[in-house]
């Protein structure tokens, strides 16, 4: 039934990738001889349920962009430009959707993540649709402590009752405009977007995760992006 909804997927790319250490932002590094943010845009484009890709990019990366990723990328319908902070960035993105999207499915989505699978995408789309908003998550492999500000252990927390979350994240284009909406307006600080539609009140499904699907974001993250890449 979701099939018959208007889905498009913003993938954010504006980062500066300062944590990787080189001279040009990280989704712009090479993983298997293409643009990692490229890499994760074609995972978006071959896949038959979204209608439209919005590629949300830092406005000095603009042509760049045009010319060596977007031009044989047919789903981009435009390319926005970000914000100061990924919270206005993924803003932009929400604000520059067609306005007939009421009812439709929102994807937003790191650019810098290429190894979203087909099948993990789709299970976004259909739990978005039957229950409004949808994360994946992974099991926590390590002990978690809870520190004070001087780095002393005050507490060890049960792993079993917390998730480390990824993208994409999917929503309905109700619920996730509105919150964006109020969040900017109430000046919120968050480091996702499910933690937006949460504040607001909206359950959010939690669907199983990959976890080849890395957010890469140091050197450590590329070598094993590239371990990736061969064997997918």
């Amino acid at each position: 039934m979701y099939k018959e909804k208007y889905v498009v997927a913003i993938i954010v790319a504006g980062g500066k990738g300062t944590r990787m250490g080189e001279n040009r932002p990280k989704q712009y590094l090479m993983v298997d001889d293409k643009y990692i943010v490229e890499k994760t845009i074609e995972q978006f484009e071959k896949n038959n349920k979204i209608d439209d890709i919005l590629l949300v990019v830092n406005y000095e990366d603009i042509e760049f962009v045009k010319t060596k990723i977007s031009c044989d990328k047919p789903k981009i319908s435009k390319i926005v430009v970000g914000g100061s902070e990924r919270i206005n960035s993924v803003n932009n993105g929400i604000n520059a959707i067609k306005e007939d999207m009421i009812n439709g499915i929102v994807l937003i989505h790191d650019g810098v993540r290429p190894f979203a699978s087909q099948g993990l995408i789709n299970n976004c789309i259909e739990n978005a649709y039957e229950f409004g908003a949808c994360v994946p998550t992974i099991d926590i492999v390590d002990t978690i402590k809870k520190v004070n500000d001087e780095d002393i252990v005050k507490k060890t927390l049960d792993r079993s009752k917390y998730k480390a979350i990824q993208t994409p994240q999917a929503f309905k284009y109700e619920i996730i405009s509105e919150c964006y909406k109020n969040a900017l307006l109430d000046e919120l600080s968050v480091t996702d977007d499910s933690s937006i539609v949460e504040h607001y009140g909206y359950e959010v499904k939690a669907i199983k995760g990959l976890q080849k699907n890395i957010k890469i974001t140091t050197q450590f993250d590329l070598r094993v992006a590239e371990l990736i890449s061969r064997m997918v």
